[in-house]
This record gives structure tokens, sequence and C-alpha cells, in this order.
């Protein structure tokens, strides 16, 4: 069903460094709509803040226009084409424009057209129970289809826009009649939830195809993005819309980040200014916060979008163009170390869940995914995040997380690579066959025997004494079972301890909540075979829920096994802080980043200002490289280094927040 043809257009321009998402979604009932709207001053203060690119609205969330649309809803009592105005304001800046849509909500048809509506599994169309944004959707396959179409199509008959960009194609599950009788076509099974995903997965995917082939019966150069699709469909570039303070967190991009730089792409990160999430109009987070999100972007070979949101009498906020000013001119200060650098890694965390239309392990997998991502990040590991169709050979050792299994194709390719010497670590139902009976790659099979899910809560883990190093001579507890084996032809690197008790057994009389350890089991917590190790419990999703420091040691000692020449080696730097290897012609570039989420409150992540690290020393791995300078950029301070073992040698006297250090071969 899928569409695998990719989208070629003509060849763009240069994609924007520094761009602005202007959301526009306005409730009914304002009364002074676009009253002090002065293009002039909206395109200045745009070029004043280092703007070189910005999306603004067409068509918002609650279904009204912004220009004189003849097939849709205007705003009412809109006196002004502002879309148009927008345009050619901007565009007499030099600064392009990209028309905003939301596809997949548009209150106002909603309200008026309910057959339009997606249907859930209970028959509702209007979910009152729920009420937030997405209590209501829109179908892709009613008449509303062909509607976003006339849309598209009018806009860019009327405004010479370079870009499009689409909201909310999140693949929605429908189960009205235009939806079952697609099913049908398609020989699903709406009984299926499975197949009711693969529908609204194709459903999706078909709106982004017909949007795109009606754009481009009018032009073929435009940036086209669509929220809510995963990065694979993506037909022009990437733009991660991630909000660490409204709802994403700050473990989310370095994951996402280091999957998008693989797809051969040019990509940006769309962060916000907001305290909240989108719509807090008056939110406004610390500068130093907003800087650390797009240095997060650009040091791993990203561009940089802010989220803002205009007020209804459409005059952009001074206080909020001034900090993203600030902010771009101190990104603008790095574009001749980072345009065009590429990350340098060794290591990929495998997520094939990322292509298709996924399944319920989807979430497990995404924890999974962070777990491992940031216990990576605090060991500074230099890593890539793959799906299962990358070139795996690029990578030294690949990490198969948690969930993920393996079907006959991806199976065989994972032991190609291998065979050619490849390491892999992986960790409890990971590497079983789809249906979960038993592992897949010979590697696994011949060092252990699948008995089974663990039954034993807590266990206990005790690490031989190769892999113990800073571990505490304790039984760790291990929180989040995996699966139970029995050692074969491998090595067994820790053993598990059980308790007197299984936590939460009942006998009428106690809960049992209190769970000392009382003996091993005899069964392996870490199996080790000489492709790499298999952890019996997950490590990615225990980590990232409970943080336990043990945890990412294990993982610390055995990537010492299995990668005894890591790409970096760093002393003085805290854990939390991160450290990015990039590469130019005639430069290697190390990247350290130095800030700390603090949580505030109830939920919420603030940084606020830059921590600060002193006398880092750094060891590079030059891979036969051959340096002649090193200084920090963009100031071009020089620095003292030595060479010896393929390795670079050097101190770095301050970080505060971030620091650059280039070596380059200046002959």
């Amino acid at each position: 069903m899928e569409n695998k043809k990719p989208f070629s257009p003509s060849p763009l321009l240069r994609f924007p460094k520094r761009a602005v998402h202007l959301d526009f979604h306005t409730m009914p009932g304002i009364d002074d709509l676009g009253s002090q709207f002065n293009g002039k001053e909206f395109a200045a203060t745009l070029r004043d803040a280092g703007v070189e690119y910005v999306n603004v609205f067409a068509k918002c969330n609650l279904g009204f226009c912004y220009y004189p649309t003849k097939v849709g809803y205007i705003y009412p009592d809109l006196k002004r084409d502002l879309l148009g105005e927008m345009v050619d304001a901007c565009h007499n800046e030099g600064i392009r424009v990209a028309a905003y849509f939301n596809v997949g909500l548009s209150h106002e048809h909603a309200l008026r057209h309910r057959d339009w509506c997606s249907v859930n599994k209970l028959g509702q169309v209007y979910k009152f129970d729920v009420m937030n944004h997405w209590f209501r959707t829109m179908c892709f396959n009613s008449p509303y289809r062909d509607l976003i179409l006339q849309m598209v199509d009018e806009v860019l008959e009327a405004y010479p826009v370079d870009g499009l960009l689409f909201d909310s194609l999140t693949p929605t599950p429908c189960y009205g009649i235009e939806c079952v009788e697609k099913a049908e076509a398609l020989g699903l099974d709406m009984k299926n939830d499975d197949d009711v995903r693969k529908l609204a997965f194709q459903s999706s995917l078909d709106m982004k195809d017909s949007i795109i082939a009606k754009a481009t019966e009018r032009r073929d150069n435009l940036f086209m993005y669509f929220l809510g699709l995963e990065a694979a469909y993506q037909p022009t570039h990437q733009e991660l819309e991630v909000l660490p303070q409204g709802g994403w967190g700050y473990d989310y991009l370095p994951a996402r980040i280091r999957y998008i730089r693989t797809l051969g792409k040019p990509y940006s990160t769309m962060t916000g200014r907001f305290q909240g999430s989108w719509g807090d109009l008056g939110g406004i987070r610390p500068e130093p916060a907003l800087l650390y999100d797009c240095l997060n972007s650009v040091v791993n070979g990203g561009n940089c979008c802010i989220g803002d949101h205009l007020h209804p009498r459409c005059r952009l906020e001074p206080a909020v163009y001034k900090m993203i000013g600030n902010v771009y001119s101190t990104i603008a200060k790095l574009d001749e170390w980072t345009d065009g650098a590429k990350p340098v890694t060794e290591i990929a965390i495998l997520a094939p869940w990322l292509v298709g239309c996924g399944d319920e392990n989807n979430a497990k997998c995404a924890t999974a995914l962070r777990g491992y991502s940031r216990m990576l990040l605090e060991l500074k590991q230099q890593f890539d995040v793959i799906n299962a169709e990358a070139d795996f050979t690029r990578y030294h050792l690949l990490i198969l997380p948690d969930f993920v299994r393996l079907d006959a194709k991806f199976a065989t390719k994972l032991q190609a690579y291998l065979e050619q010497g490849g390491k892999l670590i992986s960790s409890a139902w990971a590497g079983l066959a789809p249906d979960g009976t038993n592992f897949v790659l010979p590697c696994h099979r011949k060092a252990m025997r699948f008995l089974g899910d663990e039954p034993c809560q807590y266990t206990f883990i005790h690490p031989s004494q190769d892999i113990a190093e800073d571990m505490p001579d304790i039984g760790t507890t291990i929180y989040n079972q995996g699966i139970a084996v029995e050692v074969k032809q491998g090595t067994p690197l820790a053993e598990l301890g059980k308790g007197y008790f299984h936590l939460g057994d009942w006998d009428y009389k106690h809960e049992y909540l209190y769970i000392p350890e009382k003996e091993l089991t005899g069964r392996p917590g870490i199996v080790a075979f000489a492709e790499g190790c298999h952890f019996t419990f997950p490590l990615g999703a225990a980590y990232f829920e409970h943080a336990a420091c043990a945890y990412r040691t294990l993982l610390r000692n055995l990537l010492r096994r299995l990668l005894p020449n890591p790409l970096l080696h760093l002393e003085n730097f805290p854990s939390f802080g991160q450290a990015t290897i990039t590469t130019q012609p005639s430069r290697r570039i190390l990247h350290l980043l130095c800030y700390v989420p603090e949580k505030r409150g109830t939920h919420m992540e603030i940084v606020e200002e830059p921590s600060i690290a002193l006398d880092v020393k750094a060891k590079l791995r030059l891979d036969g490289f051959q340096p002649t300078t090193l200084y920090l950029a963009p100031d071009r301070t020089p620095l003292p280094f030595t060479i010896q073992d393929d390795y670079a040698t050097f101190t770095i006297p301050v970080v505060k927040g971030y620091a650059m250090a280039v070596l380059e071969d200046a002959r």
C-alpha cells in the first residue's frame, strides 16, 4: 500500500539557516484582528532578528483563512489580505515565506460538516469527554480532502510563496463510511486494530501525496513539510518539532536529531519561545534556554527555527524578537564551522519502527531509544539513530534496543553486518522473532536459550569482575524485568539474584512491598558472545524510567570491551555535558555543551543559565587526519595540543555553556 516512489523536486534555493514559525490560531470573537499590522515594521522586525525564512498562516487550526479565499471560511470581519501583505513585505526584505495550513484540524469545517470528521471506535465525531485541540479531527477520505487541495491551489495561484507547511497529518484511526469502504478495497479488516492503524497511516500518506501532486502542478521548487508524518516520508527537508518545556522534554531532541541527520535531506529543529507550549502567547523562556536549543541543533549539523504566536492585532512582540535576535546573532557567528559540517560517529541505535505504520510497541520502543540515547550522551559516545533501511556498515557497533523484533529481511541484513566484523549490543526482547518464541540471529541462538519472560520481580544484578569497575559491591536492583535465558555457548558476565518475595504479592494479609535479595538464580543478567553481548533486562527503558547510574556503568564497561579505542575521551566534563564531533574539509571539530535542565515545580524543566566546566581534557581520535593547528571558535583563540597514537590531546580551559575546539590542517 505504501507509496515508495520518492518525490524529486526541482533544485531548491539554499535551505534557510534561521527561521521563525509563526502560529496564528485565532478564536472567533476578536473584533480588532489585524488592527496593528504594518507590513514594513513586520518584515523589518524579522530582518533585524536575523530571520531569513518564516512560516505564516493561510489556514489555522480553527479552520479560518487569512486571505480572500473562494472555497474556505475567511475569519469573520477580516478586512485585509494578511497572507498577501506578509508575503510581499517579507520578500521586500529578502525573507522567504512558507504558507501554513492545518490539515488534520479545522474546527469551523467540523462544526458545519460533521460528515467530514473522523469517527472514533465508539462512533463519536465530537469527543466532548476529552476536550483538547484534537477532540474533533478531520477525515482525509471525506470530501474535506478536496477542499484542502483547492485551498493549496488558490494560494499557489495568488501568492509567490517559497514553501508550504501542513500540520496535523498524524495518522488518526477513523471508522467513518469512507474509511470503511477504503479498507474493504485494500483488503483490510476494520475489526483488527493493526489494520485500522495501517489504513490511517496510508490515508495520511495519500493526503500528503495528493497535496504534493496538486502543488507541483503550479510550482516544483517549493519547500514542503508535513507535521505529524515521520521523517522518512518528508519530501524536501526535515523540521524536527521539539519544545522542551512544551511536552517534548530535553531527552527528545538528542535522539531524534541523530536520526533525521542520517536521512540525506537538509534539516532544522523547531523549538519555541514559550514558557509552556504552543499558544502560550505571554510566555517567554529564559534566553539561555533558547540558545541551548539552537546550539543543540547546529552542533548536530542542523539549522534553527523558533516558534512564536502572533497576537491577533498582528504586531510582533519586541521583547520576543529582541531575544530571538540575540540568539540568532550568536548562532550566526558559528556559521563558518557549522555550514556543511558532518557528524562523525561509530555507534548506531537501530530504530526500525520509525518507518511504517508501527504497532502498539511504538511507545515502548521510543522510551528505550531515549534511555539508550541518554546513556550514550552521558558517556560521550558518538552515535546516530538509524532505521532498518540504513547502511549498517558505516558503524563499528549497533545497539538493538529492548523491544525490537527481527523479521527475516531485517535479520538477514543484521547477520551480514555481523559477519563483516560488526559488533552488537542487544537487550531484553530485542532480537526475538516477531512471534516472540525464540531468537533469530545465530549469535543469540548459540549463546543462550530463551526461556520466556523473567518470573521474578525484583531481580538483582551481580556483574563478574570483568565488567565490575565502578559498580557498587551489592546486588543492584533491576526494576524492569525482561526475559529469562539459559547460557549455552555464551559467557555469562553477570548473574541475577531474586528476592524473598515478588513485588506486589498479596496473601490477603499483606502486600509485599519490601523485597530484600535472598539468593542467586543461576540465570545470567548479561551474556557475551563473539559478536557482542545481550542484557536480559530492558536496559534502555529501565534507564529512562529510573536513571540508575549503575546501568550506565555496565554499558560503559561493555563498550570498553567492544570499542577499546573510542572516538573521544573526556576528563573534567560533567555527565550532563554533551560532546559532539563534526568534520569539514581540513577540519575536525569538537563541540561541548554544558547546560543543566533543572526540574522545577510539578513538571517543568528549566534552563536558566549556562553551567561552567574548567580544564576539560580531551583526547580525540584522528583516524589519520593530521592537524597543524588548534583553536577555539569563533574567536580563534589558539590552544596547544599533542598527537600520539592517532589521538590529539588538549585541554579547554573554560566551557561556559558552549565551547568549540577546531583541529585544522592549515597547509
